[in-house]
């Protein structure tokens, strides 16, 4: 696929391009690599270390995600979207770490699918000449509506807010059984709003 050909793909189709200078744009797409997923293909799982950022052109991809027993995150990718943010900021904070990050979900792709990638060495060569970029605070916000780690961690600080207000509501009734009881339930929720609210992938922005 020629430059050209990818530069407009990416600036047409994934959002979080949106708005990028030439110059930046340019040396992104110097750096994909076209991708090619087939239904039921695993992109990568939980606990995996993250190798590179993926955005998709068509297709669907699922993340999964365990939170307590039997409860389990699911939010699903299309067009636009992108998996490896968590490579985003690793790439950003200082000090830096070598360590690569461990994925917070589990990609499978649910429909034949293309997308592009960019490796880790890569990001890190885009965000290390162009990081004042990165914290545009409008880039920062399509990265979270687009982010299956941002859209995961709402779900979870809302199913807890919505706890915290039925306990204030309604005391005197009597809570859903929880494994563990309802304390327990409470706390596993505050532990995983917490996580997620330490995966946010533009923290080392400023």
């Amino acid at each position: 696929m020629s430059h050209e050909i990818a530069k407009k793909k990416l600036t047409c189709q994934v959002p979080l391009f949106h708005g990028m200078d030439d110059l930046i744009l340019d040396n992104i797409c110097d750096r994909l690599r076209p991708l090619v997923l087939s239904s039921g293909e695993k992109v990568i799982r939980e606990g995996d270390p993250v190798q590179r950022m993926v955005f998709i052109l068509q297709g669907k991809l699922r993340s999964t995600q365990p939170l307590t027993k039997g409860v389990v995150a699911t939010c699903m990718l299309g067009a636009g979207s992108f998996l490896g943010d968590e490579l985003l900021s690793w790439c950003l904070r200082r000090p830096f770490v070598d360590r690569l990050p461990a994925s917070s979900a589990t990609f499978e792709c649910v429909e034949a699918a293309q997308a592009f990638c960019l490796g880790a060495p890569d990001l890190r060569f885009i965000t290390e000449h162009f990081r004042y970029n990165f914290a545009n605070e409008k880039l920062k916000r399509t990265a979270r509506y687009y982010s299956s780690n941002w859209r995961t961690w709402a779900a979870v600080n809302i199913q807890l807010a919505w706890r915290r207000y039925r306990a204030r509501t309604s005391a005197d009734l009597a809570a859903p059984p929880l494994v563990g009881g309802p304390d327990d339930g409470d706390r596993r929720l505050r532990h995983y709003a917490a996580m997620f609210m330490s995966l946010r992938p533009h923290d080392h922005l400023e």
